[in-house]
C-alpha cells in the first residue's frame, strides 16, 4: 500500500492561492482569504467580487503591493 504524507499546513489551510498586488506577489491559503467573509478579499474570493488574473495565473489587484503587506 502507497500512502502519501500531507503535511499538517497543507491538509488544514486549504488550496494555496497567489496575488499579485501591484507587481509583488504573495502566497496564501483560500481558506485565509476567506476569513473575514465582509472583507474584499472575502467578498472576491466567495464569488460576490470579479476577479481577474495575470499572464502567470496569479490573481491580481490592482493596489500598492509593499503596502498590501
Amino acid at each position: 500500500m502507497l500512502c502519501h504524507f500531507v503535511p499538517f499546513h497543507f491538509c488544514c489551510m486549504g488550496e494555496p492561492v497567489s496575488l499579485n498586488v501591484g507587481g509583488c506577489v504573495y502566497s496564501t491559503s483560500l481558506s485565509t482569504l476567506k476569513r473575514y467573509p465582509d472583507s474584499m478579499l472575502g467578498a472576491m474570493f466567495r464569488g460576490d467580487l470579479p476577479t481577474v488574473k495575470d499572464s502567470h495565473g496569479n490573481y491580481f489587484i490592482d493596489r500598492d503591493g509593499p503596502l498590501f503587506r
